[in-house]
């Protein structure tokens, strides 16, 4: 942590100046706990409140654990507790939560064509097509294929005007529109049903 360097100069233990450093670095601490535990809390409600159905990863987070140069990045992020609030405020707010399968390849998967790149590595971190020559980032490929995977299971995710996220209240709902006669006082270019135009 950058500017701690200070409070933990060498110092007498039990000295007024070791417990007025040690007050200011538990300080320090309990903010950071404090930003980390309502990022936690945030992040799913917004995603719950402005999204019909979200869609998250079984990963193997374990083994990602046991990877040294991952492992610090992976257990500050606190999946488990992301996915846990995920599941029952998903409920609350009226929406779906989707988990894929822990291997499906969505990152190894081209999301243009369809072709699988299975020596993809962890380091390379923009996805380039063998196939179709589709060059995309890594991440936004693996969004794009979870984002297929849901639209091929359901029925309809997203309409003809793009209404793929909750409306706010007070916010018009986007809706398929289909041709007809036009109500008094409105004006209309599509021809009644059964009318030639």
């Amino acid at each position: 942590m950058v500017g701690l360097e200070h409070l933990r100069q060498r110092r007498s233990f039990g000295s007024a100046g070791h417990r007025t450093r040690a007050a200011a670095l538990a300080c320090i601490h309990a903010r950071v706990a404090s930003q980390r535990r309502d990022g936690l809390h945030t992040l799913p409600t917004r995603l719950a409140k402005t999204h019909v159905t979200v869609v998250v990863e079984d990963l193997h987070v374990a083994g990602m654990v046991r990877n040294r140069r991952l492992a610090r990045a992976v257990a500050d992020t606190g999946m488990a507790e992301v996915r846990r609030q995920l599941a029952y405020r998903t409920g609350w707010y009226g929406s779906t939560l989707v988990v894929a399968d822990r291997w499906y390849p969505s990152s190894k998967t081209c999301s243009g064509c369809g072709w699988r790149n299975p020596s993809l590595t962890l380091a390379e971190r923009t996805f380039t097509c063998q196939s179709c020559g589709l060059v995309l980032d890594r991440d936004l490929n693996a969004a794009v294929n979870l984002r297929s995977l849901v639209a091929g299971s359901a029925s309809e995710t997203e309409n003809a005007r793009g209404a793929d996220r909750k409306p706010h209240s007070g916010e018009r709902v986007a809706m398929k529109r289909e041709p007809g006669p036009a109500s008094a006082g409105q004006t209309g270019s599509a021809a009644p049903h059964g009318t030639a135009a």
